[in-house]
């Protein structure tokens, strides 16, 4: 038999692995990367959302202002009428996509559901001047109403619709 050598047996020099400082990165780690990207992502879109809503607010505004500013121009009240009541029209769509269709008290009580606070006889009028001979109406007020309307009933974006299709009554 072989004696051992007297430094005792040859061991090799201990070597760390080649691992990289990032990878691969601890379970916490993922989680909070996962974490941070859900908030960009949540922020990102809430923001998009409030931008887009407030060029909406703006472009229904400035319809206001133009329809305005042709009555001025040209004194086509009628005209000024129909503008005005297809811009509350399609405001009101937003919030309540079925009001689109509604005339007289349902009209009115949804004008006034959207902005609470306030008097919308005005508004609800020019449902019923649209379709007069001679329409005689306040421009300068109602546009006032309109605004002050507006600014409430916009204050929100519009709330996401459902993907699920309606049946008006009487059909199917």
């Amino acid at each position: 038999m072989m004696a051992p050598p007297k430094d005792g047996p040859v061991l090799r020099d201990i070597h760390v692995p080649d691992v990289s400082m990032w990878w691969p990165l601890a379970p916490g780690w993922w989680g909070l990367i996962v974490v941070v990207l859900a908030l960009i992502t949540f922020v990102v879109v809430v923001l998009v959302r409030r931008r887009r809503h407030r060029r909406w607010v703006h472009a229904a505004l400035a319809d206001l202002r133009d329809a305005q500013q042709r009555h001025a121009a040209d004194g086509d009240t009628s005209a000024w009428v129909a503008k005005v009541s297809q811009l509350l029209r399609r405001i009101a769509r937003r919030a309540r996509p079925a009001s689109v269709s509604e005339r007289g008290a349902a009209w009115q009580r949804t004008l006034s559901e959207l902005a609470p606070r306030m008097d919308v006889g005005r508004l609800a009028g020019l449902d019923e001047a649209l379709y007069a001979r001679q329409v005689r109406v306040d421009t300068d007020a109602i546009a006032r109403d309109v605004e002050t309307w507006a600014a409430q009933a916009l204050k929100h974006p519009a709330p996401r619709r459902a993907a699920t299709t309606e049946v008006p009554h009487g059909t199917a």
